[in-house]
């Protein structure tokens, strides 16, 4: 046992993405990029998102790990995500409710730009390094009321 566990200190192995290749990996040689994307059909994913008590988890983290999923770059069609709250809890459906309303928002702005921080906290986090573009401020006060309102009831 503890040669094994040596064996992977000493040469710890690293993963790094390359989703750069992943168009290559898709494309079949002597068919037309054009045709490989028209044909591709991806697979249905299903996201479950698993909570229990408002006050250990709370509700902003559980919306924006929604939001982040929702922002995907994949077919909405395909792609479904549901919360399971085991508590019950009349808070976290209020957050969720508050965050459909902030997703006609958010969700077509992280499109538009290409966002790769889906997470609005993460995006206009305190340690932020985005240069923001206008449309952002009146996203900002969007995300910050809302955030306001679930804080309130918390």
């Amino acid at each position: 046992m503890r040669a094994t566990t040596e064996s992977l200190r000493l040469r710890p192995v690293r993963h790094r993405e390359f989703p750069e290749k992943l168009r290559r990996a898709v494309l079949v040689e002597g068919v037309r990029e054009e045709e490989v994307e028209r044909d591709y059909d991806p697979p249905g994913v299903d996201v479950l998102i698993c909570t229990a008590d408002p006050y250990k988890e709370p509700p902003m983290g559980v919306v924006n790990t929604a939001l982040s999923v929702l922002g995907y770059e994949y077919p909405a069609e395909k792609l479904a995500v549901y919360v399971s709250d085991d508590g019950g809890s009349e808070l976290t459906l209020f957050a969720l409710k508050e965050a459909a309303k902030f997703g006609r928002h958010w969700l077509p702005f992280c499109r538009d730009y290409g966002l790769l921080d889906r997470s609005p906290d993460v995006y206009f986090g305190n340690g932020s390094t985005h240069t923001f573009p206008e449309e952002a401020h009146d996203i900002k006060i969007i995300q910050s009321t809302i955030s306001g309102s679930i804080e309130a009831r918390y």
